[in-house]
């Protein structure tokens, strides 16, 4: 093993009380959750050792936000959960077989994982043996800047040079590209993601020609896989650069080639900052592949995404079908449709939709969005019980039917109706 311990340079903390989350390497000494997981299992023996590992340290050399982490250790597995169970932390077996439970602790997520080298792939799962050599636990990850590994004091073990390869820009499989690739074939829409991410240069043709070679076996990758990466690609900050690079541009439209609307995300700088925090993915997996056509509703049914997903796109790809861009910039019609939808995001997510398919009345929409945010869904006054109070309806279609009568007059009056004309609008 090569024992290169690089100091960490990156800025000390000026608060050394627990922290419910860390942005900096030298504040892991201080992360609560994490550190009850370090001195429950690294105080059973001497000889057992934790390491953070991959995203996490990757994120925390560019201080970028971290969501979950992964922990490596050379603890046996049983042994890991033996002492879990001992130490009354809760985990979950999430991929028992390749030595990986999740732990929760505050609600945050831990994916510890004894030390391993892969003894055969099909491309999407692997045999694997656990051992006690870090060295070759990292050979056998994707990219160099994806081995490398911390301790809980912020102490980097960088066994392949991703440190430097961060810092430089450059985004490199480990060892032969094509090896790597066919390992796991959804390496090929990561190395998409860190590539878009972080790179500074154009791609390696040695790359591209073990891309291009494996590109027909991505759909051996799970919907699900996929999708996860995906999302993760569409929460990038720079997304725009996925599709201004040809060669990454080729790759996502062989994967996902509903997303015939990449030009759309042109309009991505021209989004004021107060509103850029309310660009999510699902909207922009909406803004990639609505049109009028069965574009969309294909990607839903390829990738049987969640009910609520779908909800939420089908609305902004109906109400884009359904209507002339006039009648969406009414604020009448808006509010209708929040009444509609009992919802007022769907809604600021359809106008901020808008904003890229007419980018020259982005005014126009901030000022709507804006309008959206400061009123209230209008609540429809006339009840079932009034009804059968004040007029003696009963249960029963007639009385669905004069609601329904009521509602659409009150709603094409500008939500007003007046209670004393109920006797003449229903004829009674």
């Amino acid at each position: 093993m090569i024992n290169e311990i690089i100091s960490n340079i990156f800025r000390k903390t000026n608060n050394p009380s627990d922290l419910l989350t860390v942005k900096y390497l030298n504040d892991l000494k201080y992360f609560s959750a994490a550190k009850k997981i370090f001195l429950s299992l690294e105080n059973y023996s001497a000889d057992y050792k934790l390491m953070f590992v991959g995203g996490c340290v990757r994120k925390l050399l560019k201080e970028e936000e971290v969501d979950d982490m992964d922990i490596a250790t050379n603890i046996n597995p049983k042994k890991v959960k033996e002492i879990l169970k001992e130490k009354n932390i809760k985990f979950i077996e999430t991929g028992i077989e390749h030595g990986t439970v999740s732990v929760f602790i505050n609600d945050f997520k831990f994916e510890l994982t004894t030390l391993r080298k892969d003894l055969s792939t099909d491309g999407r799962h692997a045999n694997v043996e656990f051992i006690s050599d870090w060295e070759v636990d990292a050979k056998r990850r994707d990219f160099t800047i994806n081995s490398i590994y911390s301790d809980l004091s912020g102490k980097i073990f960088d066994p392949l040079g991703g440190v430097a390869d961060l810092r430089k820009g450059i985004v490199k499989f480990i060892g032969d590209a094509e090896q790597r690739i066919k390992e796991d074939y959804i390496r090929i829409l990561r190395y998409i993601r860190f590539f878009t991410q972080y790179s500074n240069y154009e791609h390696k043709q040695n790359t591209v020609d073990a891309i291009k070679k494996n590109l027909g076996n991505f759909n051996k990758i799970s919907k699900e896989r996929s999708l996860d990466e995906l999302f993760k690609i569409l929460k990038l900050k720079n997304l725009n650069n996925l599709f201004d690079n040809e060669f990454s541009r080729f790759v996502i439209l062989s994967i996902f080639p509903q997303f015939k609307y990449f030009d759309r995300l042109k309009s991505l700088n021209k989004i004021s900052k107060h509103l850029q925090p309310r660009i999510n993915k699902i909207l922009l997996l909406s803004i990639l592949i609505i049109d009028n056509s069965d574009n969309c509703d294909f990607f839903l049914y390829k990738f049987n995404l969640s009910n609520q997903i779908k909800k939420r796109i089908l609305f902004i790809k109906t109400s884009f079908a359904s209507n002339y861009i006039g009648d969406l910039l009414n604020k009448k019609n808006l509010i209708k449709l929040c009444y509609d939808n009992n919802k007022k995001e769907d809604v600021i997510d359809l106008l901020i939709f808008l904003i890229f398919n007419y980018p020259q009345k982005l005014k126009i929409i901030e000022n709507l969005i804006e309008f959206i945010d400061n009123s209230a869904i209008p609540e429809f006054p006339i009840q079932a019980e009034y009804l059968i109070k004040q007029f003696n309806f009963t249960e029963g279609k007639k009385l669905g039917d004069a609601l329904k009568k009521l509602e659409s007059i009150w709603i094409k009056n500008n939500f007003k109706i007046d209670k004393d004309k109920i006797n003449s609008i229903l004829e009674i």
